[in-house]
């Protein structure tokens, strides 16, 4: 089959991801991330001089400029929601498709099975950029009319850590269809990834008690897990973690890896 046909099934794909509530919830939220913060930021900097914290004005210690603006949108844009939203997203178009019986009709067709995965990827992927580009614009392009460019905040930086941002998303995404493979539900999904979160986070406070009783290797073991590989973009404020991006290779291989084996293999009812 030919490029064309590959194309039209990523349309096709496009139409039936972005049609649904959980996408439009997505870019809902990811705008009002960009807008929020930087109707907050303008706020705070009105009533600066009025506001102390520990004795000093709140303008000595909150740095206003765009690419801070914009980093700030950055922090709340990851905090829980809009990943769980994607998440949500990427659910519906693998689990919620086998459950309502759209994926069987689907797979009935004579396409490769590589090319739905792929094809779900690239859109959910899309996804994630647009909800990033969604959040950066107003941000950066309000802190800068509001603020200007100068601060210590390198826009550089800012934009590496939107990068590493979409990475991450990928790295939900394959974590997201690996689990629909195993739960054909969406809650069933969202609940799993939930569960694996939370254990990834007692098992990172494990090993670094353990490194602080002189196990040298568990600090090195905590840092390749799946919670601080999703966090690899937090390292845009000038400490990037090496090993969390060799944690995210380790993510992408098992996510992607996991959900075409189980995906070339699995019955669809």
């Amino acid at each position: 089959m030919s490029r064309a046909h590959f194309l039209a099934v990523v349309r096709t794909e496009a139409r039936t991801i972005y049609g649904r509530p959980s996408a439009k919830l997505a870019v809902v939220v990811a705008l009002l991330c960009g807008v929020g913060v930087l109707l907050v930021m303008r706020w705070i900097h009105g009533q600066a001089g009025n506001i102390q914290a520990n004795g000093n004005p709140v303008s000595q210690m909150v740095e206003f400029s765009g690419p801070a603006v914009a980093g700030w949108a950055l922090r709340v844009r990851n905090f829980f929601v809009l990943p769980l939203v994607l998440l949500l997203a990427t659910a519906a178009s693998f689990a919620g498709e086998i459950g309502d019986q759209t994926l069987r009709e689907v797979m009935v067709r004579p396409v490769p099975r590589w090319w739905i995965l792929a094809s779900k990827t690239l859109v959910l992927l899309s996804l994630a950029a647009l909800t990033l580009v969604l959040t950066l614009v107003p941000a950066i392009a309000g802190g800068v009319a509001l603020f200007g460019m100068d601060g210590p905040t390198g826009l550089g930086n800012v934009l590496l850590g939107y990068g590493a941002s979409l990475l991450s998303d990928l790295g939900l995404i394959a974590l997201g269809l690996l689990a629909s493979t195993f739960v054909r539900s969406v809650g069933g999904v969202i609940v799993s990834m939930m569960l694996l979160l939370m254990g990834d986070m007692g098992l990172r406070v494990m090993f670094k008690g353990m490194s602080w009783m002189g196990a040298t290797w568990a600090d090195s073991v905590s840092h390749v897990l799946p919670g601080n590989a999703l966090a690899c973009w937090e390292g845009w404020t000038g400490d990037w973690d090496p090993w969390s991006f060799v944690g995210m290779a380790v993510v992408l291989l098992v996510g992607f890896g996991g959900a075409w084996y189980r995906f070339s293999r699995m019955d669809v009812p």
